[in-house]
């Protein structure tokens, strides 16, 4: 009886006993740390010590939940998305090298935070995992994984690029995986192929051009704290990542293959179960010819939408019988009709979720487009950059959403769109289509979350689930010496095949003859 009782402590103890995770988020992005907020609170709850380095402090205290606040060193500088147009640089090679551009910039910034300088100096921190947006400009910060003999978790919130496909030795073929520099389907056709092909083959040097400058810079920031002494190199850091939590969903993109150890969490903000307040549940309710939702997301100035795009907007909005609601930082705009609601805050993905909302006028942003497709509503897409046009040509491929390009926006186009979108059943009714799709899993969003970063502490890092495709040189991966060493010896054997025919032919005759 003892035993047993002394058994049941021990299994009771042991489950309860928390891991320390360290969350390295210092930059001053909001809407990625909200994205992934919700899971490093289920974790504390659920009983692990996680301490958060970030801008963004909790309204809340939670348990467990330890918070780190170092300032925002960009909040007042000038090159910032709220002091420039990121639409004026979208072309082919901004889009190629734009992200990386920024990266020196944001990191200069990050480490200039007093806050963050305090901790690095920390000597007595242990912690059992560190989580990262490694591959958003902040490749430098692998480097606690390495203090503190770690776990490595990356959390990604742009798509698996070639260059991380290759570190985590995921496959990536770009017959079937279009690159959101060019959108297209997975259905590709000659050209579709060539120009994604030839897209990769310039990503993958270019990022790793970047990461040696990484490396370098990794080096020279961490040098003046305790534990980082002789780093390893970067690219050999990134292959122990034992977890990659992908921000997003099957349900918005394209099959592809994924390693176990890469796991899609998107969706994590979403709660199906929200309540509205009392004016936001009035106003929604007393639309009873529906309601039109307009946002362009957190990052992007109202001020800079153009004129021609604005005269636009207003105008098709004054000639419907709906109710628009627009999502904008401003108190009033030019031209706006009676029908309009301006609000600089909306409960997003309630407001989506309520029945009255018809249709959903986005910017294509990841998270706008799960809440739409989690919520049934048709989109008609107004995207402004980078993976934002793909985003779109999904949802348009898929059927529930439309695709406008705003160099060409007018009234006409716009209403069209929206008339389509409002009398076209197919639109609404592929779109619940993906809501089902995105809704059916095993499990919740978070607890295969939780499961996955529980799994990888329980087995150590689960270096069971890495692909030995890391190990391998980019020639050994691409079979080169395979093909080489037996396409050589396939030419031996035919040439020594053909010397030989040729030494009997020429053997024969000469019997010949002397016969």
């Amino acid at each position: 009886m003892k035993g047993a009782i002394c058994f049941l402590i021990f299994s009771i103890v042991n489950y309860c006993h928390g891991y320390n995770i360290l969350v390295m988020m210092p930059f001053p992005l909001y809407s990625h740390t909200k994205s992934y907020l919700p899971l490093f609170i289920e974790l504390a709850k659920r009983g692990h010590n996680v301490t958060m380095v970030s801008p963004f402090p909790l309204k809340e205290p939670v348990p467990n939940f330890n918070e780190i606040v170092i300032e925002d060193t960009m909040k007042d500088n000038e090159v910032s998305s709220s002091n420039m147009d990121l639409r004026e640089l979208d072309g082919f090679l901004f889009q190629l090298f734009g992200l990386k551009l920024f990266c020196k910039f944001m990191l200069d910034n990050g480490f200039s935070a007093e806050g963050l300088k305090t901790f690095l100096k920390d000597k007595d921190s242990k912690f059992d995992m560190v989580i990262t947006e490694t591959f958003f400009c902040q490749e430098p910060f692998i480097a606690l994984g390495h203090k503190y003999g770690a776990i490595q978790v990356s959390v990604q919130s742009i798509e698996i690029f070639m260059g991380l496909s290759r570190s985590t030795g995921n496959p990536h073929n770009p017959a079937y995986v279009p690159s959101h520099i060019f959108p297209s389907s997975h259905h590709m056709n000659f050209w579709e192929r060539s120009k994604s092909t030839f897209v990769n083959l310039l990503d993958y040097p270019i990022t790793h051009a970047g990461w040696m400058y990484m490396d370098h810079y990794m080096r020279s920031q961490f040098a003046p704290y305790p534990g980082f002494e002789n780093l390893p190199p970067i690219t050999d850091m990134f292959k122990n990542f034992s977890l990659v939590l992908l921000d997003n969903s099957k349900a918005i993109t394209y099959p592809r293959a994924y390693l176990p150890n890469i796991v899609e969490i998107g969706g994590l903000t979403i709660k199906g179960g929200d309540k509205l307040d009392k004016e936001w549940e009035k106003y929604l309710n007393e639309s009873v010819d529906g309601i039109i939702y307009f946002s362009w997301g957190s990052h992007y100035p109202t001020k800079n939408i153009k004129p021609h795009e604005l005269t636009a907007f207003m105008s098709a909005f004054g000639k419907l019988k709906q109710r628009v609601l627009m999502k904008v930082d401003e108190d009033t705009l030019p031209g706006k009709p009676d029908n309009v609601r301006l609000a600089k805050w909306v409960p997003q993905a309630s407001v989506l979720g309520h029945p009255n909302v018809r249709a959903f006028i986005s910017h294509g942003g990841l998270h706008g487009v799960l809440e739409g497709t989690y919520h049934g509503v048709p989109i008609i897409g107004t995207p402004l950059f980078h993976d934002q046009k793909s985003n779109i040509k999904f949802c348009e491929d898929a059927g529930y959403g439309i695709y406008i390009d705003l160099n060409t926006i007018t009234e006409e186009i716009l209403l069209d769109a929206i008339n389509r979108i409002l009398t076209t059943s197919s639109y609404k009714e592929n779109a619940l289509k993906r809501s089902k799709i995105m809704k059916d899993n095993p499990m919740s969003v978070m607890d295969n979350a939780v499961y996955w970063v529980e799994y990888v502490l329980r087995h150590r890092g689960a270096p069971h689930l890495r692909s030995a495709a890391v190990e391998l040189s980019w020639y050994q991966y691409l079979l080169l010496d395979v093909i080489v060493v037996w396409g050589a010896v396939f030419v031996v054997v035919v040439l020594l095949l053909k010397k030989s025919i040729k030494c009997i032919c020429k053997a024969r005759k000469s019997k010949s003859k002397k016969d």
